[in-house]
């Protein structure tokens, strides 16, 4: 049975397969530099407000991220 992706491991993966920087995602956002190092290493998980302009700044289809968010 294939696992499910880690949401933490993934938007970290797509926002360096993107060349980003923390910073520079966090301000693509609209959040700070910590915020996004929380998401990364799953401390905490984006808002849908925030979900939704994590997804529009790495190009990724929110609904598949938001699956892998409540999952």
């Amino acid at each position: 049975m294939p696992r499910k992706p880690n949401f933490a491991r993934y938007i970290g993966e797509a926002r360096t397969n993107r060349g980003l920087s923390v910073a520079q995602l966090a301000a693509r956002v609209g959040v700070t530099g910590p915020c996004v190092y929380f998401w990364e290493t799953g401390k905490t998980r984006p808002r849908d407000t925030n979900l939704s302009a994590l997804c529009k700044a790495l190009k990724l289809p929110v609904r598949a991220l938001k699956e892998i968010a409540t999952g």
